[in-house]
């Protein structure tokens, strides 16, 4: 009845509407429940996986999500993230640092990236035997399961702060600031990881390495001159102009694909991008209203459900599988919480702050499957060992919450807020403003990444 490319439009418009309802079901369910709505997204996605929907109506899943499908997905997913990271990385902007301790930050994400990937090393050479691919060397193993356990989702955390007004105190600024260098670091790893698994090592790798510094020379260099005055007048305007839009989506993709030809993928372009161009105040949120709403609305629920049809959970009461599951969790989990609350109680900070700040630096959101899903595109990992770490995801971001809400009741954060405004009045600075437009627009707010609490608007 119908020719293959309309069988094939037919199928993926199929896909995409099961996709978006199923998110945000999902993600109102997680809101429910005192959850980020990126918990139920990610749930969503396997669902709709062959643990759950392929399980139940094989028939309906084979439609939808067929082998003639799944690369059409893929495809959206990935723009979807390379624009997604962008938005990131633009985003940076606006968290401000500490006002206690400014080394404070950097020893706490030095120690919450370096103990998680010792430890979570250490726990990938323990399971090698059972989950190494043939083809993939112990140590990359081992660097790349430490790598994705020694995350935190920078976004998630940064929007969880300003859904409870606690951006603009010392608790704050200190996590964000640590979160967005944890963030850096192991997108860095990950670029080693690639290039090393491509290239076979470090010498060999310089067919990625050196385009990869000219490709940041040239962002940091040239993108400043390029777009500040057009992001100057569009803030003075208070709208962004369709070939100022035009412009940053062409350089993200071009960015996106170039990234992607030398080997380290697109989401390390559209990152790039954003933390490359100006800091313009006020800017960032101007561009979140014409962009995040569909990327978080359309891309972000693509990708939970392409990493969900990965994830097979069938073989989950399998002993072996939930050992593995216990020995990472706990690798990850532990090394995290401990090693946060380590730094902080030696910088003499109280108990339930620092149990606080452990909670939310295991929050891995959607940055872990960034990562793995990359892992498993180029072999580093396999199925089995993915879907662990997609439990894994979702069980860490779901236990962040409720650890921070053991200490941040609403008083603790009022009596935060005031301490902090007391402290800018008594030095002598302006009370922490934010620019006109800087609280995201309600598109904005669920998920400036992997974001929180708040349900979408209707």
């Amino acid at each position: 009845m119908h020719d293959p490319k309309m069988q094939l439009l037919l199928a993926v418009t199929a896909a995409l509407c099961v996709i978006v309802l199923a998110a945000r079901i999902f993600g109102r369910l997680a809101t429910r429940i005192g959850q980020p709505a990126v918990v139920g997204e990610m749930v969503s996605g396997i669902v709709l996986g062959p643990t759950v929907l392929g399980a139940l109506a094989p028939d309906f899943s084979g439609y939808v999500f067929s082998a003639a499908v799944k690369p059409t997905l893929y495809v959206i997913a990935m723009i979807g993230l390379c624009l997604y990271m962008f938005l990131v990385g633009l985003e940076h902007e606006y968290h401000p640092g500490s006002r206690k301790d400014k080394a404070l930050p950097v020893v706490l994400s030095s120690a919450g990236v370096v103990v998680p990937l010792l430890v979570g090393a250490a726990a990938a050479w323990y399971i090698a035997d059972d989950y190494r691919p043939s083809g993939v060397s112990l140590p990359l193993f081992m660097l790349f399961v430490g790598g994705a356990l020694s995350l935190t989702a920078f976004p998630m955390l940064a929007r969880v702060l300003q859904e409870r007004r606690m951006m603009h105190t010392d608790f704050g600024g200190v996590a964000v600031r640590a979160a967005a260098i944890d963030d850096a670091a192991a997108w860095c790893i990950l670029a080693v990881v690639s290039a090393l698994f491509v290239h076979g090592s470090l010498l060999a790798s310089w067919k990625t390495i050196v385009p990869s510094v000219l490709f940041l020379g040239a962002a940091f260099v040239l993108l400043p001159r390029l777009f500040r005055a057009p992001m100057e007048k569009a803030v003075r305007e208070g709208q962004i102009g369709d070939g100022l839009v035009v412009a940053l989506l062409g350089t993200v993709l071009a960015a996106g694909w170039f990234t992607d030809y030398i080997g380290i993928y697109s989401v390390f372009g559209g990152f790039v991008c954003g933390v490359a161009l100006p800091r313009v105040p006020g800017f960032a949120p101007l561009l979140n209203v014409r962009l995040m709403q569909v990327v978080r609305c359309l891309f972000l629920p693509v990708f939970f459900a392409f990493s969900g049809l990965n994830t097979d959970l069938t073989g989950a009461m399998n002993s072996t599988y939930v050992w593995t599951l216990g020995v990472l969790f706990v690798a990850g989990f532990a090394s995290k919480f401990l090693s946060s609350l380590a730094v902080l109680r030696s910088f003499r900070w109280g108990r339930g702050e620092s149990v606080a700040m452990g909670g939310l630096m295991n929050a891995r959101g959607l940055m872990i499957l960034i990562f793995i899903n990359i892992g498993l595109s180029l072999g580093l990992i396999e199925k089995e060992l993915f879907s662990i770490l997609v439990l894994i995801a979702v069980l860490t971001t779901g236990l962040a919450l409720p650890l921070y809400r053991l200490h941040f009741t609403p008083e603790r954060e009022e009596d935060a807020r005031r301490a902090w405004a007391a402290k800018r009045v008594s030095s002598g600075s302006e009370p922490a403003a934010q620019p006109a437009g800087a609280v995201p627009p309600a598109g904005h707010q669920q998920h400036a990444g992997d974001l929180v609490g708040a349900p979408s608007p209707g």
